[in-house]
């Protein structure tokens, strides 16, 4: 049965990644000429008729709404998913001792004594009753993780790192476009070279997480960088994290092309729904929902376990002069593990996520849950406020005006892809 599945799943790898390659190297000639033709749409109907036209100052109502939109979902996207979520991912379950004096022994009879006598000579010296607490977790809620953020660093501590964060993408988007261009290795080679960047940028992304997680380092930022000696630690949790970031884009694209998504065309879905044909629906259905469940599932059980790994290595790794702003108990992850000696790296990837319990795993996924829902809730008030403005500019021609630039835009990126090639 195994050799069945592995068959059936080598099918579609090797169908969905051939589709991908011959769809993003060339172009149908009745497409290229469907583009042109939307191309023209507007100006042809702008020269035709003034009323048609677009003028220039109508545009800033959109473009300032959609530019603060953009600033909104970035700082939601920042605050909770990157810093919020690396604090949840290193935070240990803490516990409070409450030591009050022990209340005498109850009796029915006056007569009766207060306490047994003691078992042992300790049980006689006992005086005191210890009552141990489960402190509840500082990540436990947004609003609470907020507070301890604005009770360090105030409003910016919602953007711990905000800075490392900028130089490490920036640098990381610089060199893999660099490499991508002198190489043109195609869709699989650009993932090798993503790879090969980010395990090149190992040392800033430790730094851009200590800067998120830990007080702020008395010494200055280059002065403060990891040693690179303590990169080999961090290099196999790297990995894992590339090549899950490079999974969920390969996996949802080699699905779509696997189940002929490209090719599927509204008039087949309108048909459907017209002749009233249920199974057909339903399949198209199927087609439609593999693959954000593809993109769902590679998610939450590939890349969500190595980001969680990496994040707690890299803070077992923080220098001794700096603590975490939330507890994390590191001998608990490193131990008595010699991190010099060989085969080091490999036990410590492994109790780095098998020291991340369930309780921890869920209250991660509720966080990330909850930041997709006000970041839809956020798009979903502007999206009404631009269409309301779109409105009262005029609809129907800047739904033409995106038209014609979307098609001007699919145009020069298939030039350009023809003069590479």
């Amino acid at each position: 049965m195994a050799g069945v599945h592995g068959q059936v799943l080598g099918h579609l790898v090797r169908r969905g990644v051939s589709a991908a390659q011959e769809h993003f190297t060339s172009a149908n000639d009745a497409y290229v000429q469907q583009l042109q033709q939307d191309a023209t749409l507007y100006d042809t109907k702008a020269d035709a008729d003034v009323n048609w036209e677009v003028r220039s100052y109508e545009m800033i109502p959109i473009i300032i709404t959609g530019f603060i939109t953009l600033l909104v979902v970035a700082a939601i996207r920042y605050s909770i998913g990157e810093v919020m979520a690396a604090l949840t991912m290193i935070e240990s379950p803490s516990h409070m001792a409450i030591i009050s004096d022990k209340p005498p022994a109850y009796a029915d009879s006056p007569d009766a004594p207060l306490e047994k006598e003691p078992l042992m000579p300790s049980e006689a010296e006992a005086d005191v009753e210890v009552m141990l607490v489960h402190s509840k977790p500082i990540t436990s809620k947004i609003s609470t993780t907020m507070a301890h953020l604005y009770k360090i660093d105030g409003f910016r501590g919602k953007f711990r790192g905000a800075r490392v964060s900028v130089m490490y993408h920036l640098l990381h988007s610089v060199v893999s476009n660099f490499l991508i261009t002198v190489f043109d290795a195609g869709l699989v080679g650009n993932s090798l070279i993503y790879i090969f960047v980010s395990l090149g940028l190992a040392r800033v992304h430790m730094a851009w997480t200590h800067a998120m997680i830990a007080t702020e380092s008395p010494v200055s930022f280059w002065r403060s960088m990891p040693a690179r000696k303590q990169c080999k630690a961090i290099l196999l949790p790297t990995l894992a994290v590339a090549l899950a970031e490079q999974a969920t884009i390969i996996f949802p694209i080699i699905v779509a092309f696997a189940v002929g998504l490209p090719d599927m065309q509204s008039d087949h879905v309108v048909k459907a729904a017209q002749d009233g044909e249920g199974c057909q629906m339903g399949l198209l259905a199927l087609r439609l929902l593999a693959v954000p469940a593809t993109l769902i599932f590679v998610a939450v059980a590939v890349l969500l376990p190595a980001t969680v790994t990496l994040t707690r290595i890299e803070a077992a790794l923080l220098p001794e002069d700096r603590n975490t702003i939330v507890p994390f108990d590191r001998e608990a992850l490193v131990g008595d593990l010699d991190l010099t000696a060989r085969g080091s790296s490999k036990a410590l990837f492994v109790e780095a996520w098998r020291s991340f319990d369930s309780t921890s795993r869920w209250r991660l996924i509720k966080l990330y849950v909850k930041m997709v829902a006000i970041e839809l809730s956020v798009v979903f008030v502007a999206a009404h406020v631009m269409v309301a403005e779109m409105y009262i500019i005029g609809g129907e021609k800047i739904a033409l005006l995106a038209k014609s630039m979307s098609a001007q835009a699919k145009l020069a990126g298939i030039e350009a892809q023809e003069v590479a090639n």
